[in-house]
């Protein structure tokens, strides 16, 4: 069963926009049918989906052509699809590390299974020319074309500041392009995912012109405060915060606590009528598993808290906003503008914040981190030689582990399980990731 997709969309309201920053982009870039290759992806809740991949060409709004790869991921009969597709903004930070690549970081962190498994259609293009020519030394389903079963000997992108239109481009063709709506069907709701480095890009274009029209709703992870923008020839990032444009749909900031910490992060602690923030405590902007896959040092010291549950929670709330139903209430680690973390007994960070109202609890967090399992450090500066890898590595922070304080196992089960439900109930953890953290509880020998 799918979760709560309907096929029908709820317009949002529409509020006077703000003066323009940019010039429209040109939406005529196109997939080239020649070039299409398809094969299986999988079945997911008994609906058989295909990847389709082809390059993407079109010309920008400073009239420099381009010509890139795409991807496509959607059931094989569009019908048995829920009418939700999800735009992936492609991670650049993954490039200068073995994954030797940009990474599809909504998949990597929400997995196929969760995302196929609703019913939801997937999307995304290459649009960073450092990008170009560049393939994982292995074959993995989250660096797109790594099979190199798609031709992109032909790609190119003439400028840095062509990044956005390309983008805007893309997402406008899944509704127009023929190829496309062949292979999709009617789009009846877009989601947006970015992460990192991506995630400036994407909370820039929903502060632009060109931003709006274009994502129902975007979820926008791993970033502090300000934006990156396009000045025609190359990128620029500002750090003026502001609310996403009226008419840019509906935005989700998710934070770590390193980028509270380290990224200014508490800045962007507001609410809008489309925008809301929260952020996890104890929860590093890499983890111990991505350090692995980047082959960073030192990976398993590094912070083991797994906040990618949240993720899936927070793109079901998101979908459910579109809909008038109100997302749970926004988690911040201190008021507006205050940088200083409140931490308990075990030198974990304290939701301060809950919906705009100050709280005084040791609630709405994950539960690893709310019983005490280990003590969660955000950043680990010991690692950041100057190099690139050094400075993700930082972001990956490390970890105390406490277990050995535990001398129950039952106890210890049963506070995980406490903590897990009442977030399942507050809509920040759905059921089958609280299900999975308890058995984790269960099958392990803490307390033993």
């Amino acid at each position: 069963m799918y979760l709560t997709f309907p096929r029908v969309f709820s317009p949002i309201a529409a509020i006077l926009a703000l003066a323009a920053m940019t010039p429209e982009a040109r939406a005529d870039g196109h997939l080239d049918p020649t070039t299409s290759i398809t094969v299986p992806h999988g079945t997911f809740h008994g609906v058989e989906f295909a990847r389709h991949e082809a390059m993407f060409e079109g010309v920008t709004s400073n009239n420099r052509p381009y010509r890139v790869p795409c991807q496509i991921i959607a059931p094989v009969h569009p019908g048995d699809g829920s009418g939700l597709l999800l735009f992936d903004w492609l991670v650049r930070s993954t490039m200068f590390t073995a994954v030797g690549q940009e990474q599809a970081d909504a998949r990597y962190t929400m997995s196929d299974e969760f995302l196929f498994g609703t019913g939801a259609s997937y999307a995304t293009v290459r649009c960073d020319p450092t990008a170009i020519g560049r393939r994982s030394p292995i074959v993995d389903p989250f660096r797109p074309w790594s099979d190199g079963l798609l031709d992109t000997s032909t790609e190119f992108i003439l400028s840095p500041g062509d990044e956005f239109d390309i983008v805007v481009d893309y997402v406008r063709a899944m509704k127009t392009d023929p190829l496309a709506l062949q292979l999709l069907g009617a789009v009846d709701r877009t989601a947006a995912f970015a992460y990192s480095a991506s995630g400036y890009r994407l909370r820039g274009l929903l502060r632009i012109p060109m931003g709006v029209g274009l994502f129902d709703y975007s979820l926008v992870g791993g970033t502090g405060n300000g934006f990156d923008h396009t000045t025609g020839n190359d990128i620029k990032f500002s750090s003026a915060e502001k609310p996403p444009k009226p008419g840019a749909g509906l935005e989700i900031d998710f934070q770590s606590e390193t980028d509270v910490v380290l990224l200014g992060a508490y800045k962007t602690r507001h609410e809008e009528p489309n925008y809301r923030v929260y952020q996890f405590a104890g929860a590093a902007h890499l983890r111990s598993i991505d350090c692995i896959e980047f082959e960073l040092s030192d990976p398993l010291a590094a912070n083991v808290a797994d906040w990618t549950p949240f993720f899936r929670a927070l793109f079901v709330a998101g979908n459910d906003w579109c809909d008038a139903i109100a997302p749970p209430p926004s988690l911040w680690l201190g008021a507006p503008n205050d940088p200083q973390i409140t931490r308990d007994a075990n030198g974990n960070a304290l939701v301060r914040f809950v919906g705009t109202l100050p709280v005084d609890t040791l609630d709405y967090r994950l539960p690893e981190v709310a019983v005490g399992q280990n003590q969660y450090i955000p950043v680990a500066p010991e690692f950041d030689d100057g190099s690139f890898p050094g400075l993700l590595r930082a972001l990956a922070g490390s970890h105390v582990d406490l277990t050995g304080g535990f001398t129950d196992h039952d106890e210890y089960v049963r506070l995980v399980a406490l903590h897990a439900n009442v977030l399942v109930g507050q809509g920040y953890l759905l059921q089958s990731d609280a299900d999975t953290i308890i058995d984790e509880a269960i099958g392990s020998g803490i307390g033993l």
